[in-house]
């Protein structure tokens, strides 16, 4: 969350796996590398609120971090929402395979459209 907050996206792909991956609202299942590239494209700034993190109860190597996310985009539109990012790791490792980003995409799209289109 740290280095999302520092739009440090080299950090943050270095936590994932060779294979890791990411579901997201707008873009669907990709890489991670990829993912964080765009996102990084689309991004002007990042402020990251964490709210909570939740940890497995049932001992699974997931975690889920809920946080308010005020993303500025390239063309300077602050668009601000709740987000659930829920982790799984890989087993006996702190590295990330695969990362499902849960939010409300209807009244971001409503607001600013789809920032990830160029």
């Amino acid at each position: 969350m740290d280095a999302l907050g520092r739009s440090d996206y080299g950090t943050v792909k270095s936590l994932f796996t060779p294979g890791g991956q990411v579901k997201s609202p707008f873009l669907g299942d990709m890489p991670a590398g990829p993912f964080f590239d765009r996102l990084a494209g689309a991004s002007a700034k990042n402020v990251i609120t964490p709210i909570d993190i939740f940890l497995s109860s049932s001992g699974k190597n997931h975690a889920t971090a809920y946080f308010q996310y005020d993303w500025t985009v390239r063309d300077g539109t602050l668009i601000t929402f709740k987000v659930m990012d829920l982790f799984t790791f890989e087993p006996d490792s702190d590295k990330i395979t695969y990362l499902d980003i849960i939010y409300d995409t209807h009244p971001i799209r409503q607001s600013a459209g789809n920032k990830y289109e160029l």
